[in-house]
């Protein structure tokens, strides 16, 4: 997921535009060099009906790791909770639980690698019989992906895992000439990611319609779907938390198809 800001006159103009940065470079890091835990450590949508169905995990544990001064919006949390509890079949529960990490010593900005390293390192939630472990990391850096007036916000980049650039979001909320929502930024571009966790679209679960944007892959062509590369345009000027993008009919019967709700 990708930030444009351009300024016009003495008006803040915003826009958005999604890439699945899961689609180019950042979705390729290197192989670990760690065995342990290695079905955490797979390519990205390969664990979608895993995810999504319960039958072979019937219960989801969250981990949601920052440094200190980097957690995301107690609201972020909450709705992050709403969000898999409508979406996964998960009769035994979701449960997020909270990592306050060392500051990592990796080099800013950080690319894929060093993202990789970060988890290899602090992560602890992994599966575990009959419970799924997915990790997501609410980083102190921004991504070397950046460039010029883009910056990345999220990325997707294994079966279990997503980086959330909330360094990016608090400078973009504390430097805006115009109100940015932090939170509903937060909560749609975490959401956008679990989607491609999600296998959306076409990467783990199956079409069942023909919506992928072929030119824009991995993402739907239906314009204010959440999976929808340009989708969050729409509420960077809005303050309204009820105006995060939800996912439209073709996702959710892609998403219900392949064991999820």
């Amino acid at each position: 997921m990708i930030y444009n800001k351009y300024t016009k006159a003495i008006i803040a103009v915003f826009i958005v535009s999604l890439v699945v940065v899961s689609c180019g470079d950042d979705d390729q890091p290197s192989n670990s060099n760690a065995n342990e835990n290695l079905e955490n450590k797979q390519p990205l949508g390969s664990s979608a009906n895993a995810l999504l169905s319960a039958d072979e995990f019937t219960s989801l544990r969250v981990e949601i790791a920052y440094p200190d001064g980097f957690r995301p919006t107690q609201t972020t949390i909450d709705l992050l909770d709403e969000f898999l509890e409508e979406r996964l079949n998960k009769p035994n529960g979701i449960t997020i639980v909270e990592n306050l990490i060392d500051d990592p010593t990796q080099t800013p900005p950080y690319d894929i690698n060093e993202i990789v390293a970060i988890e290899d390192e602090h992560r602890t939630v992994f599966n575990n019989e009959d419970e799924l472990g997915v990790w997501m990391f609410f980083s102190d850096q921004e991504s070397d992906s950046n460039s010029g007036n883009s910056v990345v916000l999220g990325t997707a980049y294994r079966n279990t895992s997503v980086v959330i650039y909330e360094r990016t979001f608090i400078e973009l909320a504390n430097n805006s000439m115009t109100p940015i929502n932090r939170t509903l930024v937060e909560t749609s571009t975490l959401r956008h990611e679990l989607g491609h966790l999600f296998g959306l679209v076409n990467i783990g679960t199956p079409l069942l319609s023909d919506h992928e944007d072929q030119n824009n892959l991995r993402h739907c062509n239906v314009p204010g779907c959440l999976m929808f590369f340009q989708t969050v345009t729409s509420i960077f000027n809005n303050s309204d938390i009820g105006s995060i993008p939800e996912f439209d009919p073709l996702c959710i019967a892609d998403l219900q198809g392949n064991g999820g709700l």
